[in-house]
């Protein structure tokens, strides 16, 4: 698989790259951004962004332009970006209120930069033009004299004038005469797309916390700072623990926090919870409902046995079971993508003569109401309803509770 970010440059007065503007893409070949939702078309993009080609490397340290719409300028989903590094763009479709103009208040008081793109002029955003730091004027919606106009009443403000949809030189010479400062267009650079492979699953950030959770001396900082990579696993974990109003400016502290707080069983439990669902392929939570219930389930019931030292194995068992119905593909394919531990894909596979295989069995066998023989177990076959009944109540939390 591959994932795919558009960008373009945005140049001073004497052609010197100031930035980029980073634009979202479906797939290869885009060359707009053919966007249904916007908000998961921001989450993609910053994902991406920082998890996969290193927002540094897209820049080359340069600031980033992202559009932001109106419920994640709202949200804390902006506070997740670094201030010196990007520029948040509002679109010219959000409407301003009073909440807004609050918010791009605060996000100003901790070190934002704001754009407003496509303007033409409209006085409905008079209000929060004190709080903008780069007015882009749209040079395709405007005509030369609203672009003038523009230019006298803001260029000896605190705001700088960007003139975009440059599309030739003599458009271009007249926005240098009209006094803007910042040029973006086809005139210098069409947008490029930037391409990079991916693994299979799309899921480098969960093979990588797998990895490390299968440890034996799992280190819970390398966790946090896996996730730290990544805006929406870290999105997710501030949410799960409800600790997001504490993460500006101290985000290594926080995530730390939040991964300890879960402690390494429920970490474990989330994350697998986390690949299941966004790659499942049934378009459908029930399966990965029935996943997840099947794990905990068989990791209880060898909490209860005597391995009950490797419960973990109980959920992964539990989990992949079902995970090529989930994902859509050959079992055999996903374990060779996964680094998972290899008595666990023995038993998946069938290979394995291992007595942790039973529990499965029994888990399977008794979510089906089918009679099967019961492992060896400290409790007793009536107090197993009670164990189950807990297991649903656990699994309604986990999909109550903000993954």
């Amino acid at each position: 698989m591959q994932s795919h970010i558009g960008r373009q440059a945005i140049f001073d007065r004497n052609l010197n790259v100031m930035g980029y503007e980073l634009l979202y893409r479906a797939g290869d070949g885009a060359t707009e951004a053919a966007v249904l939702d916007g908000d998961r078309a921001t989450r993609t993009l910053l994902s991406d962004a920082l998890m996969v080609f290193g927002l540094n490397n897209l820049t080359d340290g340069r600031c980033a332009y992202v559009n932001f719409t109106e419920k994640l300028v709202l949200s804390d989903f902006v506070l997740l970006t670094d201030p010196r590094q990007i520029t948040v763009e509002l679109l010219e479709d959000i409407p301003v209120t009073e909440r807004l103009a609050r918010r791009l208040k605060e996000l100003k008081e901790k070190g934002y930069r704001l754009a407003l793109d496509d303007y033409t002029g409209n006085p409905a955003y008079d209000p929060i033009l004190p709080l903008i730091d780069v007015l882009k004027v749209d040079f395709l919606l405007t005509d030369p004299k609203k672009q003038a106009e523009i230019a006298d009443k803001y260029r000896r403000s605190h705001t700088t004038l960007l003139a975009e949809k440059v599309e030739d030189r003599a458009t271009y010479e007249r926005a240098l005469q009209q006094g803007y400062r910042l040029f973006q267009g086809y005139f210098f650079e069409r947008p490029t797309n930037i391409r990079k492979e991916l693994p299979d699953l799309n899921s480098a950030s969960y093979i990588g916390l797998l990895r490390e959770l299968n440890k034996p001396d799992t280190d819970l900082k390398a966790c946090a700072e896996m996730i730290r990579a990544d805006a929406t696993l870290t999105f997710r974990l501030l949410k799960k623990v409800q600790t997001l109003q504490y993460y500006r400016g101290n985000s290594v502290q926080v995530i730390q926090q939040a991964v300890a707080y879960l402690g390494i069983d429920e970490l474990y439990h989330w994350v697998i919870l986390l690949l299941a669902r966004d790659c499942n392929a049934t378009h459908s939570n029930e399966t990965v409902r029935e996943a997840y219930l099947r794990g905990i389930f068989t990791e209880r019931l060898m909490e209860l046995s005597p391995y009950c030292d490797k419960k973990s194995t109980g959920f992964l068992l539990g989990m992949f079971s079902l995970m090529d119905v989930i994902m859509d593909r050959p079992l055999g394919d996903l374990l060779q993508e996964v680094d998972l531990p290899q008595e666990v894909k023995e038993i998946l596979l069938g290979t394995s003569k291992s007595p942790l295989r039973d529990y499965l069995q029994f888990a399977i066998s008794y979510e089906r109401w089918k009679p099967a023989e019961l492992p060896e177990l400290n409790v007793e076959a009536d107090e197993l309803v009670e164990v189950y009944m807990q297991c649903i109540k656990d699994t309604d939390w986990a999909f109550r509770s903000g993954q």
